[in-house]
């Protein structure tokens, strides 16, 4: 799966993004812009927040919607015409937001799903955009090393913990069956990200990374989920707002799953030390029960890391930030907004 042809100029090119206020929605928005695009944000402000938009970019659009609810897609792409490209990413985000309601989740994810496939099959052949979905790791059942796409995948059946990997992958499976709607492998396209954290990511979710910079910047210890072996490799989110900025400017992009992320792994006991280190903190590191400090249904991954060799056959992940670089980003983004 090599595809190295060159990008288009997104210069007029209209993208519609669903939750474009979210953390890596408004970084993929700025980047979108930054190539001249013109971009439409489609969010409920549920999670997301208006202030990570560049608001006065005359390229910009933010409209208020919920994306789940009936006729939301078809009014947008009915409103906004021939648009270039879909990129949806729009989601309920966070194992603890998961948790606090798993089979919510799940119809949320899926009404997302099925909203924007009945919008597509309604627009005419010539103006229907070519899509580029959110997806997860998660999906991934667990493995023994890096996994590419074609690991195998946990169960369509799958609650409690497991309710959001499992809606992602009903949404693959849903889109997969529209794969009709355009040429032969120019289907839609399953964004499968790992790990993705920097400046501007919450805690309110339950990630890892923004909740040791909030503890470490308190003096607070940090509070590590079960042993701290749990391995996993992080992304800068802007390097990968500018890898989905690129699958947007290439002229074609296979259809199917793609993983997307970095090459910074580390154990999380080892991310705890790190933002530590850098942060000149006198906390500690202490490991705590997370059945107890998260929820009941807590169930860690131990391994979580991506084969990404066929992002790089298309050119992409050319800029993957170190753990350090990560970790010194988000503590003066996180310092910057005290």
């Amino acid at each position: 799966m090599q595809d190295l042809s060159p990008s288009k100029p997104l210069t007029g090119r209209r993208v519609l993004v669903t939750g474009g206020a979210g953390f890596i929605g408004a970084s993929t928005t700025r980047a979108l812009l930054a190539r001249g695009a013109e971009v439409v944000v489609a969010d409920d402000f549920s999670v997301g927040s208006q202030e990570r938009l560049p608001t006065g970019d005359p390229g910009l659009t933010v409209l208020p919607v919920d994306v789940a609810a009936p006729g939301a897609m078809a009014g947008l792409l009915g409103e906004f015409g021939a648009l270039h490209a879909v990129v949806h990413l729009a989601a309920r985000v966070g194992v603890a937001r998961v948790l606090s309601d798993p089979e919510g989740c799940w119809r949320e994810h899926v009404a997302m799903g099925r909203e924007l496939l009945t919008a597509l099959q309604a627009c005419a052949p010539a103006q229907r955009p070519r899509l580029l979905a959110a997806s997860t790791s998660e999906v991934y059942a667990d493995g023994a090393g890096a996994l590419d796409e074609e690991a195998p995948v946990r169960s369509l059946a799958g609650r409690g913990r497991w309710a959001y990997a499992a809606s992602k992958l009903a949404v693959e499976r849903l889109l997969d069956a529209s794969a009709h709607l355009w040429p032969t492998g120019e289907g839609p396209v399953h964004l499968r990200f790992f790990n993705v954290v920097g400046p501007g990511q919450d805690m309110d979710g339950g990630m890892v990374l923004p909740r040791f910079v909030q503890q470490a910047l308190a003096g607070e210890p940090l509070t590590v989920h079960g042993d701290g072996r749990q391995t996993r490799t992080f992304a800068h989110v802007d390097d990968v707002a500018a890898d989905l900025t690129e699958l947007v400017a290439r002229g074609h992009v296979p259809a199917g799953p793609l993983n997307l992320g970095g090459a910074a792994s580390c154990t999380i006991e080892e991310l705890a030390h790190a933002v530590v280190r850098h942060a000149g903190s006198d906390s500690s590191v202490s490991l705590v029960d997370p059945t107890k400090h998260v929820s009941p249904r807590f169930e860690a991954v131990r391994l979580r890391r991506p084969n990404l060799s066929r992002a790089q056959a298309l050119g992409l992940g050319l800029r993957a930030r170190s753990l350090d670089e990560i970790v010194e980003a988000t503590l003066a983004a996180a310092r910057a907004a005290v």
